[in-house]
């Protein structure tokens, strides 16, 4: 006779039953405070470094907590607990199981992405001490605004494996990140069936050199397409090509899909913000990050 699930389970492969009960709890999470809360599928049947973390009661899912990035020392955490169930330390159980696996496997910095808009969250983050870092705007393509202006010495194409040390190279530079954190990252993405890289190099066929100019990923789900990692070396900003990037990523993706696209930016970042207004863009929520140190 089969058992009713009950209590903590930590599940380093996820089955199909598993996904389905993830995204209704999903559903019924971001439905009882309107919320948009952030959610990366796991892919069936394959093991995972890290475990999820989910909690049961009398069979239900009512709780879990992920952890998501490609740095091996700071792993982003999303979590959620039925509207139910909440109030009976369901997410601080899977709070200290998580801190406990990652001590394990040398993990020294949590960071929790709660929406602005989520009481239960933002509470949560106050009773554990977690520190704020920064915040971003999700933001949602309206109406495409199409200017169709390019230059045509920007070579804008899909990565592929050799491009490693290109897009190591424009991602430092963009971003400001170590190498040994974003090569990591690269060699990941470049693996990844959910990921598409594209870069973009400047000069190639009329002044016979390549350039780097910027590069950016697509994720996408059956719910839309994301736009991430969006980035552009300093000496090639301010002259367009920014723009001509995105606006060629979105004529690509609308010949083939007519899913949401969205994208995130840093609230400081007030050029990336208007740029993003320009071509069509609206805000549709806000995510604050927090950080935990793991003692």
């Amino acid at each position: 006779m089969d058992t009713l699930k009950e209590g903590l389970f930590m599940p380093r492969v996820v089955t199909d039953a598993d996904a389905a009960e993830m995204q209704k709890l999903l559903e019924i999470c971001n439905t009882y405070e309107n919320l948009h809360i952030r959610y990366s599928p796991r892919d069936v049947g394959t093991l995972s470094d890290l475990p999820d973390f989910l909690y049961y009661e009398q069979g239900q899912l009512v709780g879990r907590l992920m952890l998501d990035s490609f740095d091996p020392k700071e792993k982003e955490l999303l979590g959620m607990v039925h509207p139910d169930y909440r109030r009976k330390g369901i997410f601080s159980t899977l709070l200290a199981a998580a801190r406990e696996t990652c001590a394990v496997h040398g993990v020294q910095r949590l960071v929790f992405v709660v929406e602005r808009d989520s009481p239960s969250g933002q509470g949560f983050v106050a009773s554990v001490g977690a520190q704020y870092d920064f915040s971003e705007y999700e933001m949602v393509l309206d109406t495409f605004h199409d200017r169709m202006t390019f230059d045509e010495r920007l070579n804008y194409r899909k990565a592929n494996d050799n491009d490693l040390d290109l897009l190591v190279s424009i991602m430092m530079d963009s971003f400001g990140d170590p190498e040994e954190s974003v090569r990591p990252r690269v060699e990941w993405l470049l693996r990844d069936t959910h990921a598409r890289l594209y870069v973009a190099t400047f000069g190639e066929a009329s002044l016979g050199c390549k350039e780097p100019v910027g590069c950016l990923r697509l994720d996408e789900s059956k719910d839309g397409i994301g736009i991430y990692g969006f980035g552009v070396r300093p000496e090639y900003r301010g002259r367009g090509y920014g723009r001509q990037m995105l606006e060629e990523t979105i004529r690509e993706l609308r010949q083939h899909s007519q899913k949401q696209i969205t994208l995130e930016v840093d609230t400081d970042n007030e050029n990336a913000f208007g740029l993003y207004r320009s071509v069509g863009f609206t805000t549709r929520t806000t995510y604050d990050y927090y950080n935990l140190e793991i003692a």
